[in-house]
């Protein structure tokens, strides 16, 4: 089955055409009398039969495939997933009828699942916009009455986000060995009715359309005159609108970023919290941050189990008899079963609804109070950046092959911090030395990072192990495998230790010490 409409994806062998003129309601009498007028008798039209469809916008929370170039279309009727490629022609699957939100695995396989696994990875596929789309089919006849091309009208309305209507699109599609009638339909078509090409889809319409923008996509205008705490404030809604947008993901357990990216927005709140609180009035970081506090606590349990699930395969490949450590994969689903449904009681009660609602209200009301502080953006970011660098270097300074792991992860913890401060004064800051401090700081976050995933990895490993035998019915190959995982972590952790110590001056030396005197513009 192909669908040549390009209110899908890429529509093969036709030309696509938009609607410019004055708003025309979907009457065929009418839409015949004005194609035929263009045409101006050098074709004839004939009428043709009226195609009804409901088409789903489909991509992740996040919007990975269209970041990847990618359209995706379910066409509900018909049970067809439509995908464009960027420089292909589109693929089709039947998949018969399928609920969203899916992960990939949802999707029977076939061509279109393979084309998807690797941009959508873990995420799963929302319906992102839905359509009604009512077609009005004509052919247009040449002298001796046949058919050259065929015309199609279509037109339509959003269901979701509200009801906004499409953009009227036609459609001119070339029959074999007819190419030249073709052309000369279309030149009339755009000489006598108010048409123009467009190289878009459904999607890029429906994108383009107002409160159709991905998740973590919250950005305010900061300039360098602003006042300290203004940016403060705003900065830290945004973060709390991020953490919104997951709850309801997390809760309904759609896929397993919800949960990681609600744990970044917590991150961040607590560093701003953490290093510039004292911009906001009233004492208010100090009364909030025990609450951010707890929040980052009550997600941790369920993060962790989905780390673990999703490395579990290559967990088992790095053992000597991957089989065995069967039962403790399924332990720890076990585990992640429990962690989630205390997770999702503590985002139902009363004290997260608390926090959210007094955090937003104190946050905006500063933003609509008058500036009372003296530093301006520019300033606090200058003064912050430097302070939280040099936190960094000494912390660093003082790490050597001896140093015990929580010195290692106490700098990790204020690298993080620090990255996230620079990130929120990007606006502030010369691109050149942003990209470079950002760099430095991810390649030094990833060792340690090594280092510290390795230990906790061990000594959860050690924890689930006593937890399986305490529980009984355990086979020894299954503790054995488990401990070739902790040897495997353990010498993980000591190539880490190495890395950082002789590295760790490549990152926070005197170079880098430039790159952050230059970062903040003024």
């Amino acid at each position: 089955m192909v669908f040549r409409s390009s209110y899908l994806p890429s529509a093969p062998a036709s030309t696509p055409l938009t609607w410019v003129g004055a708003a025309v309601p979907p009457d065929k009498a009418r839409i015949e009398a004005l194609f035929g007028g263009a045409l101006n008798g050098h074709f004839g039209l004939r009428s043709g039969g009226i195609e009804r469809r409901s088409l789903i916008c489909l991509d992740t929370a996040d919007w990975r495939l269209s970041r990847a170039g990618l359209d995706l279309v379910y066409v509900e009727r018909d049970g067809v997933l439509a995908l464009s490629r960027p420089e292909s022609r589109r693929i089709e699957q039947t998949t018969g009828r399928l609920q969203w939100p899916a992960v990939i695995n949802g999707i029977p396989a076939g061509p279109i699942r393979d084309a998807l696994s690797g941009p959508v990875w873990v995420r799963a596929l929302l319906p992102i916009a839905k359509g009604r789309l009512v077609g009005l089919k004509f052919a247009v006849l040449n002298d001796d009455a046949k058919t050259v091309a065929r015309l199609v009208w279509w037109a339509g309305a959003l269901q979701a986000p509200g009801q906004a209507a499409l953009p009227v699109r036609v459609d001119i599609e070339c029959l074999r060995g007819y190419q030249k009638d073709a052309a000369e339909v279309e030149r009339l078509l755009r000489a006598g009715a108010p048409l123009a090409s467009t190289s878009g889809s459904w999607l890029d319409d429906v994108r383009g359309m107002a409160g159709l923008v991905p998740i973590g996509t919250r950005r305010f205008e900061m300039r360098p005159d602003q006042p300290a705490e203004l940016v403060v404030a705003e900065a830290l809604l945004g973060y709390l609108s991020d953490l919104d947008a997951n709850v309801a993901g997390v809760v309904g357990d759609i896929d397993t970023e919800y949960l990681h990216d609600l744990r970044i927005a917590v991150r961040r709140t607590r560093s701003i919290v953490k290093l510039l609180g004292d911009i906001l009035p009233d004492g208010l970081a100090e009364r909030m941050a025990p609450e951010f506090r707890w929040l980052g606590q009550i997600t941790t349990p369920a993060r962790d189990l989905d780390v673990y699930l999703q490395s579990v395969d290559e967990l088992a490949a790095s053992v000597t008899r991957p089989a065995d450590l069967d039962p403790f994969a399924e332990h720890i689903r076990g585990q992640r079963s429990l962690a989630y449904r205390n997770l999702v009681r503590a985002l139902r009660s009363r004290r997260f609804a608390t926090l959210c609602r007094v955090w937003r209200t104190e946050l905006e009301s500063v933003v609509a109070a008058p500036a009372w502080h003296q530093l301006t953006a520019s300033q606090l970011a200058d003064e912050r950046v430097r302070r939280i660098f040099r936190k960094v270097r000494k912390r660093a300074q003082l790490i050597d092959a001896d140093s015990p792991a929580a010195q290692v992860h106490g700098l990790r913890k204020t690298c993080k911090e620090m990255r996230y401060l620079v990130e929120l004064f990007k606006p502030l800051c010369d691109p050149k030395a942003y990209k470079q401090v950002i760099r430095d700081f991810k390649d030094l976050q990833d060792i340690l990072g090594e280092f510290q995933d390795n230990e906790v990895q061990a000594a959860a490993v050690r924890l689930f192990a006593q937890e399986l035998i305490d529980g009984g019915a355990v086979k020894a190959g299954t503790i054995l495998a488990m401990g070739e995982l902790c040897g495997r972590f353990d010498a993980s952790q000591r190539v880490a230790r190495d890395e950082l110590t002789a590295h760790h001056d490549a990152y926070l030396g005197k170079q880098a010490a430039r790159h952050v005197k230059r970062l903040v513009l003024r």
